[in-house]
């Protein structure tokens, strides 16, 4: 594949908020897209090496294109180039009039039947496992919405897949259309995901440690939610099958894994700004999680070993 050349697009007047870099909204063959930046990290260093720049537009191109394998609704991206440094463009799904609620704004708007309500309910940027769940279970405008829980738990294993650990409150949500209707915004915000933050140096070290790979790949890996307040490790999690939502979309989605396993590499080798060491980890890194931790987990859901999943 070849990168598209972004200059020359003016910049319109579109505003995107988040945290994660630069971005700016661009026009591209008559529709808005968000073109981002890669995050600067002038003052990360790892053995004495300074990284200019993350790799998160190749990141949320791979990780957003990986959902696409899996039939899931995501955002389009276009990886390109942009005064010299890679950029991924993302489609603006929202139309004149709609507006995207986050899952953290709809998460302050908990009202528990019970009338109880905890601080962490409450609170957008509250991570803690059961209170998300209360919320998507009993919040009324979720209500309304087929798939919400579906769709958290598909969000959750294929997260664990390509390594982003950050899929917070912030980075999923619901769409208001300007007509009235409420619906689930496609799958977005994925350049968190494949190590966009480790330089050439470190990726080595991990290569030639089989015992820190496995690490890095499911036994030392946490996301951002918690239980009882403790960070949880989704290898972990999805192994103990104690979640039907869960092993539901461990059944779903690992057949889907092993079908596009070869398509998933082969994409990997196509894009160009990759180096070989980035390659080699990337191939490496999603083969343990899927053979060694995801296959065997659905591997007992299927045989029954994990409860009644239908």
């Amino acid at each position: 594949m070849e990168c598209i050349n972004f200059d020359g697009y003016e910049q319109n007047d579109r505003m995107y908020g988040g945290l994660s870099g630069a971005k700016i909204g661009i026009c591209y063959h008559g529709a808005n897209y968000i073109l981002k930046y890669p995050q600067n990290l002038k003052e990360r260093h790892f053995n004495n090496v300074a990284m200019s720049y993350s790799t998160s537009p190749i990141s949320e191109y791979l990780g957003s294109h990986i959902y696409e394998l899996f039939d899931l609704p995501v955002h389009e991206t276009l990886l390109g180039m942009r005064r010299g440094k890679p950029v991924v463009a993302c489609r603006d799904f929202l139309g004149q009039g709609d507006r995207l609620f986050e899952f953290r704004e709809i998460k302050t708007t908990f009202e528990s039947p019970g009338g109880e309500i905890s601080g962490s309910e409450t609170s957008g940027s509250g991570v803690e496992l059961c209170d998300i769940l209360r919320v998507i279970d009993e919040h009324p405008l979720l209500r309304r919405i087929s798939g919400v829980k579906e769709r958290f738990w598909q969000m959750f294993v294929v997260d664990a897949y390509i390594g982003n650990m950050d899929r917070n409150n912030g980075n999923w949500g619901v769409i208001s259309r300007y007509d009235g209707r409420i619906e689930l915004a496609p799958v977005y915000d994925n350049g968190a995901c494949l190590n966009n933050k480790w330089d050439e140096a470190r990726i080595q070290s991990i290569l030639d440690d089989a015992s820190k790979m496995r690490a890095q790949a499911y036994r030392g890996v946490v996301n951002i939610f918690e239980q009882n307040g403790k960070r949880i490790n989704p290898f972990q999690y999805i192994a103990e099958m104690r979640n039907e939502d869960c092993a539901r979309a461990v059944a779903l989605l690992v057949p889907k894994m092993q079908m596009h396993d070869a398509a998933i590499h082969a994409l990997i080798d196509e894009v160009p700004v990759l180096t070989s060491v980035q390659r080699n980890f990337l191939h490496r890194i999603l083969s343990l999680r899927l053979h060694e931790s995801l296959v065997p987990v659905y591997e007992q859901i299927t045989k029954g070993e994990g409860g009644h999943v239908h």
